[in-house]
């Protein structure tokens, strides 16, 4: 008995080590490559075409997203958790569920086409959707390639594979951005062709990766198959759905609610951005969480709400500063939106956790009652605000119904997975906001060093050592986790 217990202690300890030695390789290779592409690519591209040009483009792309459950109904998400616990179904699967990657991909592009004419786009704009779209499929294709790469347990090279389209986005942007005769005639349009080539390449390289470990592969439309796959794929499908309704709506309604909807648009891209940047790490950290998830909820949620409390209430108290440094066209009006977008990132980390055990669990129907309430409070929330409020209005609406999921999702957590409640490390949490918030205020209002930017650093270096005194981050757990064997 004593050595049952002894046994499955190290496998615990096996696994958290592997868990956090892959978290760190994948936050180091994005946090080296997506900041320079967001920053330095997908910034500039705003700043050389304009707030009104880039506005119209993220809210199409918006548009195109918010259909994208036509064109994965869930796919990604059955085929990841499938082949992590059977990889031996790749052979019987990969070749089948590509025929239906296919026909959703044609189905997609009619729907959206469909949709446009619904939503009364200028039929100038359809060429650009039909591009958006086709960006849509290629990415949902590489998001099932990498599924399979993930789930055969091959985690830095699904790492590598995360990247791999954004460092060549850089390369070819570079060029047409910087260097003549393309630097004068760049336009928004060649921005997403190239994003389309890029992901060509990369969906190409992934499927050649899993393509030699398939033993037997053949293309063929076998009905019964793929309807048993979609039929297990729809509870993810619809989960996806309702999410991406409730984040995406606020910017095509933005767009098409206001006379300047194009410029408002652009406003809230622009301090959409960053928390774009930041979000990726907590989707990563949950990405790794679905094939590994087993003792690590307390653990994964306390690091990533430290962190996106730290940023957040840091992004706070130099929003405006923020915007300046990176927007030719910024305003303080512009820092208030990205004020209160950054406070959202703090409730999808811990959303992105939460909702990930509960996947685990099988309680995705029950999880979707909580995004079809968020979905009716964000439209209703955007109606009133933003009107009056403008960009500022849809912020505010993303904020307020994020916080309502992240309450939904721990509140279910709690009921299904029967969670207990814990006073004690609550007090900790909101001990660690005020603190956060105080050594924030005392820094920027003492100003102990006239730049902001050493300010913020400083500041999130106290507040990285008031979660440790604490106890919200146990360094001694770390370093136990990497020197276990």
């Amino acid at each position: 008995m004593w050595q049952w217990v002894r046994n499955d202690e190290t496998i615990e300890r096996a696994m958290n080590r592997e868990f956090l030695i892959n978290i760190l390789f994948l936050v180091t290779i994005n946090l080296l490559i997506k900041p320079f592409f967001i920053f330095g690519i997908d910034r500039n591209v705003q700043n050389l075409v304009g707030e009104k040009a880039y506005g119209v483009y993220f809210s199409l792309m918006s548009f195109t997203i918010m259909f994208q459950i036509i064109n994965d109904l869930g796919v990604q998400n059955f085929n990841s958790r499938e082949i992590a616990q059977n990889r031996q179904l790749l052979d019987k699967y990969f070749s089948n569920i590509l025929v239906l990657k296919i026909c959703l991909g044609l189905f997609y592009i009619v729907s959206i086409a469909l949709m446009a004419v619904v939503f009364q786009y200028d039929i100038s704009l359809f060429p650009l959707i039909f591009s958006l779209a086709i960006n849509q499929i290629l990415f949902s294709l590489l998001g099932y390639l990498r599924s399979n790469v993930a789930g055969l347990g091959y985690y830095r090279t699904n790492s590598v594979l995360t990247i791999l389209d954004k460092l060549m986005m850089i390369v070819v942007c570079s060029i047409l951005m910087w260097v003549e005769p393309f630097k004068s005639h760049f336009n928004i349009d060649w921005f997403v062709h190239a994003q389309n080539l890029t992901l060509l390449i990369t969906c190409c390289i992934a499927f050649f990766i899993v393509f030699k470990k398939v033993k037997l592969f053949k293309i063929r439309f076998h009905k019964p198959f793929l309807l048993s796959i979609l039929r297990g794929s729809l509870p993810y499908a619809l989960a996806i759905f309702l999410m991406t309704i409730y984040t995406r709506t606020d910017v095509v309604m933005l767009e098409r609610l206001l006379p300047d909807g194009d410029r408002q648009a652009g406003i809230y891209a622009s301090a959409y951005r960053l928390l774009d940047a930041v979000n990726m790490l907590g989707f990563l950290f949950a990405g790794l969480l679905l094939p590994m998830f087993s003792p690590l909820l307390r653990f994964s949620f306390q690091i990533i709400m430290v962190a996106a409390l730290t940023l957040a209430v840091g992004v706070w108290f130099h929003r405006t500063e923020i915007m300046h440094l990176l927007y030719h066209e910024a305003t303080v009006f512009s820092g208030e939106v990205l004020g209160y977008l950054m406070f959202s990132f703090v409730a999808i980390s811990g959303t992105y956790i939460y909702s990930t055990l509960l996947g685990a669990n099988g309680s995705v129907s029950k999880m979707n009652g909580v995004f079809i309430t968020a979905i009716i409070i964000n439209i209703l929330l955007n109606f009133i605000l933003i009107p009056s409020q403008k960009a500022l209005g849809a912020a505010l609406s993303t904020l307020i119904t994020q916080f309502f999921v992240l309450l939904g999702v721990i509140l279910l957590a709690k009921k299904e997975l029967l969670l207990r409640g814990d006073i004690v490390w609550i007090s900790k949490l909101i001990s660690f906001v005020v603190l956060a918030f105080l050594i924030n205020y005392l820094i920027k209002s003492s100003n102990c060093t006239p730049n902001w930017v050493f300010q913020l650093i400083i500041s999130m270096f106290l507040c990285l050592i008031a979660a440790l005194l604490l106890g919200l981050l146990n360094y001694k757990k770390v370093e136990k986790l990497l020197k276990t064997s």
